[in-house]
C-alpha cells in the first residue's frame, strides 16, 4: 500500500551530506527484490541499510520473516515507524551508523540489501563481506564506475586492490544497471546493482595478509611487483617477502594488476610459512 500523496510530501528533502539519493522507481525495487531467489528471501531475517523512501522497504517487509532496518537520518525514523507500523514486530528499525551498528542477525543466517549511500560504500561494502559471519546473500547497489572497480578481473583498467578483496571474500556478480532518473535526486552518474555470496577463500588464514599487499602493491600500481611493494611495505616486511617474489607466475617485473585474486593469496601463504613472525605484523 503506497502512502498518501500528502504524507510523502512531509518527508525530509535527502541529505547530500549523508550521501541520500533515494530510490524511487517500483520497478527497480522490485527487481531488486527479485534477484534473490524466492525461497531464500521468504525464509531469511534481512537487513536493509538506509531504507529512505521505504520504496524497496515494503517490498521486503511483504515477504521477509523479518526485516531490520537501520536508517542513520533521525529525521526520518518518526515516517518509518508511522509507515511500517502495519508489518507490526516484523520490521525492527534501528536509529544509527551502518558503519558502527551491528549488521548480523544473532543466531541466525541473514540477507543485506540496501541501496548503499555512495559516499561510504566501499568501506560498508568490505565490512559486510568481510564479517566473520557474513550474509548468505547481499544485494547492494553502488555507483557504476565504484561497481566496475568491485567486479574488475586481472587485466582491466579498473582492476585494483578492491576488486582482489571482493573476489577473495566473496563472489561479486554484477546484476544490471540504473538511470539517474531512477532516483531523487538523480546522481551525476549511472549506478550499478551487484550481488555477492560468502566465497571459500574468505577462511583462508592467509587471507588478511594477501589484502593488505594487495593494497601496498596497488597504491603504486604504474610501478612493477617488487618495486611497488618496497614503496608500498615497511623494510623489514619487504625484506622477508622479497626472495619470495621470484616464486609468482609472472615474476617480480610484472604489474601488480597481473596478479589474480588467488595469486595474492598465494603470495600471503607463502609468506606466512616462511615468516610467520613477519606475517603476524602485516595482518590488517
Amino acid at each position: 500500500m503506497l502512502r498518501p500523496k500528502g504524507n510523502r510530501e512531509k518527508l525530509p528533502s535527502p541529505a547530500k551530506y549523508l550521501g541520500q539519493h533515494f530510490l524511487t522507481d517500483d520497478r527497480i525495487a522490485l527487481r531488486i527484490v527479485e534477484s534473490i531467489p524466492a525461497n531464500l528471501l521468504e525464509s531469511t531475517p534481512a537487513i536493509e541499510i538506509g531504507p529512505g523512501r521505504m520504496i524497496l522497504t515494503r517490498h521486503l517487509a511483504r515477504r521477509s520473516p523479518r526485516l531490520i532496518l537501520v536508517e542513520k537520518d533521525a529525521r526520518l525514523i518518526p515516517h518509518l515507524e508511522e509507515s511500517l507500523r502495519e508489518f507490526g514486530g516484523q520490521v525492527e528499525i534501528r536509529e544509527g551508523d551502518a558503519l558502527e551498528e551491528d549488521l548480523v542477525v544473532s543466531g541466525s543466517p541473514y540477507l543485506v540489501i540496501s541501496n548503499l549511500p555512495y559516499n561510504i560504500s566501499v568501506p560498508l561494502l568490505l565490512k559486510i563481506i568481510g564479517s566473520e559471519t557474513p550474509p548468505l546473500m547481499a544485494v547492494l547497489m553502488f555507483q557504476k564506475e565504484v561497481a566496475d572497480r568491485i567486479t574488475a578481473t586481472s587485466g582491466d583498467k579498473d582492476y585494483g586492490s578492491l576488486s582482489v578483496a571482493s573476489h577473495l571474500l566473496s563472489t561479486p556478480r554484477h546484476l544490471f544497471d540504473i538511470r539517474p532518473g531512477s532516483f531523487n535526486p538523480p546522481p551525476k552518474v549511472h549506478s550499478s546493482v551487484l550481488s555477492f555470496v560468502p566465497s571459500e577463500t574468505r577462511v583462508d588464514p592467509a587471507i588478511s595478509g594477501a589484502l593488505h599487499l594487495a593494497r601496498a602493491a596497488f597504491s603504486y600500481r604504474r610501478k612493477t611487483l617488487r618495486n611497488a611493494l618496497r614503496q608500498g611495505l615497511s623494510p623489514e616486511v619487504m625484506e622477508a617477502l622479497s626472495p619470495l617474489l621470484d616464486t609468482t607466475p609472472h615474476g617480480p617485473e610484472c604489474r601488480p594488476e597481473n596478479l589474480l585474486p588467488g595469486e595474492w593469496l598465494s603470495l600471503a601463504r607463502t609468506l606466512r610459512e616462511h615468516s610467520p613472525e613477519i606475517f603476524a605484523k602485516i595482518k590488517g
